[in-house]
């Protein structure tokens, strides 16, 4: 066994066993794992936005990408968790509607960037590539690419983890520009 699958925590060989779904359904099915989804379907009635920018955070990571920090969880779901959880109490406790939607896009934002602490490895045609979130598509695209045929997530942080810009980095794959400005992660 190489050294690589020795630390890898989580591998993938397509044909996956049970097909992804679009990332609607998906979504859903990770907003129940989360045992918020009331919280969840009230939050997208009142803020659509919110509702199109979780279902590309489902697409970035599915519900396979593996959260480091608790083996054996999934960092989609750990990510709509935090969100939901802030946006759930600033709703019950604040009449500011706005508040709710800056908590949610922040604390998915922070939550977002633990991606980077593990490096995912792509084989496509029989090579071993890193995935290099800044530049190559979301998960769902690429688990359902043929010519994707494995995929394993090493536990070695990806080179970008440490950096002060990390945040955005992986923010901006799924808010928007006026999201991120309202949060203040954009000047």
């Amino acid at each position: 066994m190489s050294d690589q699958q020795q630390a890898a925590l989580l591998f993938v060989k397509k044909p996956l066993v049970k097909p992804l779904q679009s990332a609607s359904i998906e979504m859903k099915k990770a907003c129940r794992a989360t045992k918020r989804y009331a919280c969840s379907q009230e939050l997208f009635a009142r803020w659509p936005n919110l509702r199109e920018s979780s279902q590309r955070l489902t697409s970035l990571l599915t519900l396979y990408w593996p959260d480091h920090r608790k083996s054996g969880e999934s960092l989609l779901v750990n990510c709509l968790d935090a969100g939901l959880r802030e946006a759930e109490k600033s709703i019950q406790t604040d009449s500011n509607d706005l508040a709710e939607q800056k908590i949610f896009i922040r604390r998915v934002s922070e939550e977002l960037v633990q991606c980077l602490g593990l490096t995912l490895m792509i084989k496509r045609s029989g090579l071993w590539t890193v995935y290099d979130p800044s530049i190559q598509g979301y998960l769902d695209d690429i688990m359902k690419s043929s010519v994707s045929e494995e995929l394993t997530w090493v536990n070695k942080p990806h080179d970008a983890f440490a950096s002060p810009q990390s945040q955005l980095l992986c923010a901006s794959k799924v808010f928007t520009m006026t999201e991120l400005k309202l949060v203040g992660l954009l000047d």
